[in-house]
């Protein structure tokens, strides 16, 4: 970055920032709009994310019934 824009002006290195930005950032914005305007899926990920961590949360939370000695059901 020095080597390329030390020196220089600053409007240079703020257009080029902006264009990396732009190209960086837009397709991230492209994949938001295409999941908004699909809530089944975005549903679909968020069950299955909620079942992981149950099962997740189950294992951890035996291990602390078990070490406080609280009785499982």
């Amino acid at each position: 970055m020095l080597g390329q824009f030390g020196g220089g002006q600053f409007s240079t290195f703020k257009n080029a920032l902006v264009d990396l930005a732009v190209a960086k950032l837009g397709p991230v914005g492209a994949e938001m709009k295409k999941l908004v305007q699909d809530p089944v899926y975005i549903d679909s990920v968020l069950a299955e994310g909620s079942q992981r961590a149950q099962t997740i949360a189950a294992e951890t939370m035996k291990a602390v019934k078990d070490i406080v000695g609280f009785v499982h059901r």
